[in-house]
């Protein structure tokens, strides 16, 4: 939702959208010029910009199949809810103007002077201080609603797709990439690998259930001058918050591998053991954070939030492959890591800073 940002797309036009115009004039917020409008890269249609009333808006528009934009648009709307329990606490993020349930619009103030999460990684602008408020961010959230009086999803989370470990649905095959179709040939004939992930949906299953951000990645961080918000609740749903803590500590994981490629062939193991060093305060300060609202991590908890963040890995190891015509050195050499953490997370929680 930043105003100028180097993950900029081209927007749609929005003369081709009318219903965008109807709903910021039936809100009272003007309009948004064709010309004067960005768009940020997402699975979603977006315009930010200054309407002709100098309100400054980020307006959304959910795209994918019906039912699935539904589920996604109750989880936004779901949030508002969970919001007014929010308050005094770390969560926060930008104010939800209106919506249109039946154009899938929703409108959020824009904070121009803002920068992701992700932009301050890519800057190494992400500071301990940061992490600990990314902690104390989804400690508050976890925390929320107790009762279970906010109408959450409960639906088993679709990924990983366990399905998709014995074999890929025939459209999903057919799209597929050629690296995708590599990578996928790797994950189904490691029937280790395919036991750690089905042990660890099973584990989820088992365990206590509360909000979770359900999506998280560092771009869905928001820094706006010195307050930090979390943003994009589409997946939000009532789950298990190891998923939220492995998304996080995966993250650093994945930018850890992607200094991998330079140097010499046989620094590798060397230079990813520095940069995991280099990085491991960043989850630590973030663990800090958590359990300084309250929040326990409990044995149970540390194993599976390091075997999500094995997850979280080919995960983005396969948004990646979608747009290759084979897998990057690494790119295998991410999948070998991943491989690890889940199969053992509990050898590596001390590692990746997850415990002492």
């Amino acid at each position: 939702m930043t105003a100028e940002n180097r993950y900029q797309a081209l927007p749609t036009d929005l003369r081709t959208v009318p219903a965008v115009a109807r709903l910021l004039r039936r809100l009272g917020l003007g309009t948004l010029g064709h010309a004067d409008v960005v768009s940020h890269i997402g699975r979603n249609d977006n315009w930010a910009g200054t309407t002709s009333t100098g309100a400054a808006v980020f307006v959304k528009r959910l795209g994918g199949p019906p039912e699935d934009v539904r589920r996604r648009l109750a989880a936004v709307l779901a949030y508002e809810d969970l919001r007014a329990q929010a308050a005094g606490t770390a969560l926060s993020g930008p104010r939800c103007l209106g919506w249109s349930e039946e154009d899938h619009l929703v409108v959020f103030e824009l904070l121009p002077s803002s920068r992701t999460g992700a932009e301050l990684a890519d800057d190494d602008a992400f500071e301990p201080g940061h992490a600990h408020r990314t902690g104390e961010i989804l400690g508050a959230l976890h925390a929320l609603d107790p009762s279970g009086a906010v109408p959450l999803d409960t639906a088993r989370p679709p990924l990983p797709p366990l399905d998709h470990f014995t074999a890929l649905p025939l459209e999903r095959y057919r799209t597929a990439s050629f690296a995708e179709l590599e990578l996928w040939r790797l994950l189904q004939q490691d029937e280790e690998l395919t036991r750690a992930v089905r042990r660890l949906r099973a584990e989820e299953s088992r365990a206590p259930a509360g909000p979770v951000h359900g999506d998280f990645r560092l771009d869905q961080l928001l820094l706006d001058r010195q307050t930090l918000h979390l943003m994009d609740w589409e997946e939000l749903r009532r789950g298990d918050a190891a998923r939220d803590i492995g998304a996080y500590t995966g993250e650093w994981i994945h930018r850890a591998v992607r200094k991998l490629p330079g140097g010499a062939k046989d620094d590798v193991p060397a230079r990813g053991a520095r940069e995991l060093a280099r990085l491991r305060p960043l989850i630590e300060q973030f663990r800090n954070g958590y359990r300084s609202v309250g929040r326990t991590l409990d044995r149970g908890l540390l194993l599976r939030s390091a075997a999500f963040a094995g997850w979280h890995l080919i995960d983005r190891v396969m948004a990646g492959a979608a747009q290759r015509p084979a897998l990057t050195p690494v790119e295998r050499a991410a999948l070998g890591i991943a491989r690890t953490v889940l199969i053992t997370p509990e050898a590596v929680t001390t590692t990746l800073g997850l415990e002492d």
